[in-house]
Parts: C-alpha cells; sequence; structure tokens
C-alpha cells in the first residue's frame, strides 16, 4: 500500500488530458505477454540504463522482474528518441503498485499506469521526459480506449508533479 505522506495520488481524465504538437523522434511502442520476445533487447537495454543511473534502488527491476510483470497482466509502453529505446513506462488494469499484485480492482476503461522511466544518461533533448507522459497518456486513451488514469508521485519527485500537472493530471485519492 502507498504510505499517504510520501505519496500523492493522482488522476486523469479523459478530457483533461492536453496533447502536445507531434514530434516524429519520439516514438511509443506496446509490450506485452504476447510480444515480449519481439522487444526483449530493448526491455534489456531499459533494465541496463536503470542499473547505471540508480545505484541505490533496493528492488531495482531486473530482466525476470520484467517477466513477472507481464505474467502478472502488466504491460509496458517503450519509449523511443530516434530509434533508441530509452526509457519505458508500465501500466495494468488494476492497482498493482508492485505491477506483479493486485491491491485493488478497477472498473473497465480505467487504468492503473506509473513507473515511467527516460533516462538522463543518453543523448536526448530536454523535453524527453515530458513527451514521454504525454505519449503514454495518449497512448492509453487513444489507442487503448481508457478514459481514466491512476497514479502516484513520490512527494520528493517535484519533476514528475510538474510534467504530470503540464498533461493534465490532478491529485484524487483513488484506493480504498
Amino acid at each position: 500500500m502507498l504510505d499517504s505522506t510520501s505519496t500523492t495520488q493522482i488522476r486523469l481524465l479523459k478530457e483533461n488530458y492536453k496533447q502536445f504538437p507531434y514530434k516524429a523522434h519520439y516514438d511509443m511502442k506496446y509490450v506485452d505477454i504476447s510480444n515480449i520476445d519481439k522487444y526483449s533487447n530493448d526491455l534489456k537495454i531499459v533494465v541496463d540504463l536503470i542499473n547505471e543511473e540508480i545505484t541505490d534502488w533496493d528492488d531495482i527491476p531486473n530482466y525476470e522482474t520484467v517477466l513477472r510483470r507481464f505474467e502478472a497482466n502488466s504491460h509496458c509502453l517503450l519509449f523511443y528518441y530516434n530509434s533508441n529505446c530509452i526509457g519505458w513506462n508500465w501500466g495494468n488494469d488494476n492497482v498493482c503498485i508492485d505491477w506483479q499484485t493486485n491491491i485493488q480492482d478497477l472498473p473497465v476503461g480505467e487504468l492503473y499506469g506509473g513507473g515511467c522511466y527516460v533516462s538522463r544518461n543518453v543523448d536526448r533533448p530536454a523535453d524527453a521526459g515530458l513527451y514521454n507522459y504525454n505519449k503514454i497518456f495518449d497512448y492509453w486513451i487513444n489507442e487503448m480506449g481508457y478514459h481514466t488514469i491512476y497514479g502516484y508521485i513520490d512527494n520528493w519527485n517535484k519533476p514528475a508533479f510538474r510534467v504530470n500537472y503540464r498533461n493534465g493530471l490532478t491529485p484524487f485519492d483513488y484506493l480504498k
């Protein structure tokens, strides 16, 4: 369960989503249990980028963790800059803080999303993180048909507040 003193629960309603102008150098690819093999190299690239960049994370994901996430019906949206995979994002039809364990069912049309990561150790534009978020919300709303997206932000993570709010998310307590 989330610690309400150190996190803020957030929500995006379809009508509040703020789509940004299209930039051809960014792309996103959907990965789930059915197509892992096609994207295994890119998933491993992101695992390596995270391990190189975030050295003090106790439960840092490895490739086996990624596979368990897919087995739990989570999906991943890989983020690309000039055809190079530089990050990922995770989603599940139920609230799964660790992408493996369902802690709360969601109605049809609602999604739990997060786990957003864009490497700072690669050559990429300064707006990559902002566009990563914008593209995931666009994909979830306009490609997958969700109307409500939930997530949370660690209160120390000021950049995450900024990019979420610029995309139309607002604080909203959804956990029972």
